[in-house]
């Protein structure tokens, strides 16, 4: 990339082609940003031409400039991760402006603590980015506890995803800097497809209308927790409901899903798909009758938010989240889907039960359901970002 100052930069070692939730949460709402933004990542192997797409986009200046070896090697000695901070903050110091410059970490730790140098070297103000996960995984090192301590010294705003992942900061690591609350959004747009092209996608996938469609599509670990909604789902075909669950994502726990669902003779009644498109993903959120993630929390690892709430919101599907972490802000609770305690099966099969015997409330919630993912489009979000950044800079 040519040489050229930005008033904004956007840091994420991770980036696509791989893809999450914070991924997402950084590209939509740095693509819509107002000022000139540059955004600096890690060179990538693309086997499927997303990260091409992406930096096709000229909505955002995207530069690949750190290696691997940054995220790769943080963490396994103090030298090495004092070297690379002062390593990136050198690079990022090159392209910012002296004057007013807004320098956006996607986590912590690394970026935040790799930023840490900056403000030494330029005139630049560190905002960070609060997924909720990336703090109570911090929790459980001493060593990248005393690393986001003295990023959040030299922090100047956090945004959050969610209350819960607020309060987790504030009382965790007895944090004094203003943290504002953002909750993730959605391409609404994006979700608002033709029946016609819905049903054709569900008779390609070979899914009959006279089950109900249950719908997951996420990394495969335990803390999404597939295996509870498998062992309610086994017993709702007992009492003769007729369901097909979907199951969309990879990930290391799928030859534990498959060997359960083969244990639990449900193999005429999940499918796995594996990883899914854009446009599979937005033709599947409105082929199902209801999204279903109960995540729980595994150690320290547990769901900030959940986009995929969002995302089955738009396409108008009631969701059943569960109650830690921030999905009960992604999810409200009987207006558009249900919470429950991802823990207690017979709370998951009870919320399925219901909204398959109460296909109005099914309909309204997921009327109620559009209406909250449409307030939550990537251009309001970016925009309430921007808006509440600035007034902290004047």
């Amino acid at each position: 990339m040519e040489f050229m100052e930005f008033m904004d930069i956007a840091f994420s070692l991770d980036f696509f082609p791989q893809h999450g939730g914070a991924h997402v949460w950084l590209y939509e709402v740095f693509k819509r940003w107002p000022r000139d933004v540059l955004f600096l990542t890690s060179f990538y192997e693309d086997k499927n031409g997303f990260s091409d797409q992406v930096n096709r986009d000229k909505s955002l200046n995207i530069c690949r400039i750190f290696s691997r070896s940054y995220r790769n090697k943080f963490g396994q000695s103090l030298f090495r991760d004092l070297f690379f901070a002062v390593s990136v903050s050198l690079k990022v110091s090159k392209f910012l402006k002296n004057s007013q410059a807004l320098l956006f970490s996607a986590r912590i730790v690394p970026e935040s603590f790799y930023l840490s140098f900056v403000p030494f070297l330029k005139k630049a103000k560190i905002v960070t980015f609060a997924h909720g996960e990336e703090f109570t995984s911090v929790k459980t090192s001493r060593l990248f506890t005393l690393y986001a301590k003295f990023a959040l010294k030299r922090t100047f705003l956090i945004i959050a995803n969610s209350f819960f992942t607020k309060n987790f900061v504030l009382e965790s690591f007895s944090c004094s800097i203003p943290i504002e609350v953002v909750h993730l959004g959605v391409d609404y747009n994006k979700y608002q497809v033709s029946t016609e092209a819905v049903e054709r996608f569900v008779r390609s996938k070979g899914l009959a209308r006279d089950s109900l469609i249950l719908f997951t599509l996420s990394r495969l670990e335990p803390r999404k927790n597939h295996t509870n909604v498998l062992y309610a789902l086994k017993k709702l075909i007992h009492e003769g409901y007729s369901v097909k669950y979907i199951i969309a994502g990879d990930g290391s726990y799928k030859d534990r899903l498959l060997t359960l669902v083969e244990d639990l003779n449900l193999n005429q009644h999940v499918c796995f798909w594996g990883p899914v498109d854009e446009l599979e993903k937005v033709l599947a959120f409105n082929a199902a009758d209801i999204f279903i993630m109960p995540s729980i929390q595994i150690g320290a690892d547990l769901e900030g938010f959940g986009i995929v709430f969002m995302e089955a919101a738009a396409a108008g599907t009631p969701s059943i989240a569960g109650n830690v972490g921030g999905q009960p802000e992604a999810v409200i609770h009987r207006k558009t889907g249900l919470v429950v305690d991802g823990r207690n099966v017979e709370e998951i099969a009870n919320a399925i039960r219901f909204l398959i015997e109460n296909p109005e409330v099914r309909r309204r919630m997921g009327e109620e359901a559009r209406k909250w993912a449409k307030e939550h489009d990537w251009s309001i979000i970016s925009k309430v970002i921007h808006e509440k950044t600035i007034s902290y800079l004047y």
